[in-house]
């Protein structure tokens, strides 16, 4: 008999809440009764990409694949399971996203399960609706968790222009079992200001999954974002600190990046982006110890279904690192 892998009984159940959820949809349709209702969700990203200095220099790789469900059960109740068939950066199968939400009034929703913790602008987001290829270089070093994601409870809501969203969570990141007390609270407050420009401020306290010691750590970000099209102008900026284990000092660091983007037409859009990080202030890097300057354009065929290719040229000041440019071709198709 031959065994099931992890991968394997990932992909078998995905497909049977896909069925399922197919099939109840079309029978709620007949009796008038909308609920429930399940869509099949997920995307697939294939890369090429050329790096300097790599080894090797270039490659094919299918970069992210995830497959799920998502749907209401009722008025008040809807759901969302994702899992990860291929996942960075070790290609391993995951549990993506596996949360309820409970839809009790616009100001005051709750969510429960494993979910985007709510932290600035790109981690929020989900991965396929960014301009770029990937999350900025800054943001993904800069963040705790492990795919942007932790399990825990999240309060959220908007009236009036104004929105907020504050998670409790354990800690330690997705599909990480808790090894600390008590939780990390954070979250997310934005104001719309006008018709074309958001802006945000997001912060996060908590302790560092390290055994025996428990160093506190701390994170406040503030972000703003004009979107009048066919531009888009948006950026982040995240001040991090963190206690050292066994220490009496801290570890300071921040970065942040701006990104802009112009569509010509429906079809084809151009960006840059430019990012830097400084990874302790307390040493001497000049001016910031990473930057890199990213060029692209996507053309979508259809929906967020796109193909996109980006370049970016990379510096990293500090010794014995050496950075090659690297240059990324991505087929991204979405459910």
């Amino acid at each position: 008999m031959k065994k099931i892998t992890p991968k394997s009984a990932i992909i078998i159940i995905i497909a049977c809440f896909g069925l399922v959820g197919s099939a109840v949809s079309q029978t709620a349709g007949q009796d008038n009764d909308p609920y429930p209702a399940y869509r099949l969700t997920g995307f697939m990203e294939q890369n090429f990409t050329h790096e300097q200095d790599a080894d090797p220099e270039t490659a094919f790789s299918l970069y992210r694949a995830r497959v799920g469900v998502a749907g209401r059960l009722n008025d008040f109740i809807s759901v969302n399971i994702v899992a990860g068939a291929v996942e960075p950066p070790n290609r391993s199968p995951q549990l993506v996203n596996g949360f309820v939400d409970f839809d009790i009034h616009p100001m005051f929703q709750l969510r429960t399960g494993q979910f985007l913790v709510p932290f600035g602008l790109e981690g929020p987001e989900p991965v396929f609706l960014n301009p770029a290829v990937e999350r900025s270089t800054v943001i993904r070093r800069m963040n705790y968790f492990r795919m942007f994601r932790d399990v825990g409870i999240q309060a959220s809501g908007s009236q009036n222009g104004f929105s907020y969203a504050i998670a409790l969570v354990n800690g330690t990141g997705a599909n990480v079992a808790e090894r600390i007390d008590p939780k990390d609270l954070l979250g997310r407050f934005g104001y719309q200001a006008t018709d074309e420009l958001d802006l945000g401020v997001s912060f996060h306290v908590g302790k560092s999954p390290t055994p025996a010691t428990e160093p506190d750590r701390f994170q406040l970000g503030v972000d703003a974002t004009w979107r009048s099209d066919p531009l888009l102008i948006r950026g982040e900026f995240i001040f991090r600190k963190d206690e050292l284990p066994g220490d009496n000092s801290d570890r300071n660091q921040h970065g942040g990046y701006v990104l802009a983007g112009y569509h010509f037409n429906e079809e084809l859009q151009g960006i840059m982006r430019l990012e830097m990080h400084r990874p302790d202030t307390d040493l001497d890097f000049g001016d910031s110890a990473l930057t890199i300057l990213t060029a692209g354009l996507n053309y979508y065929f259809q929906g967020n279904n796109r193909v996109s290719l980006n370049y970016e040229v990379r510096s990293d000041r500090r010794e014995n690192v050496d950075l090659g440019n690297l240059l990324t071709v991505q087929m991204q198709i979405v459910l």
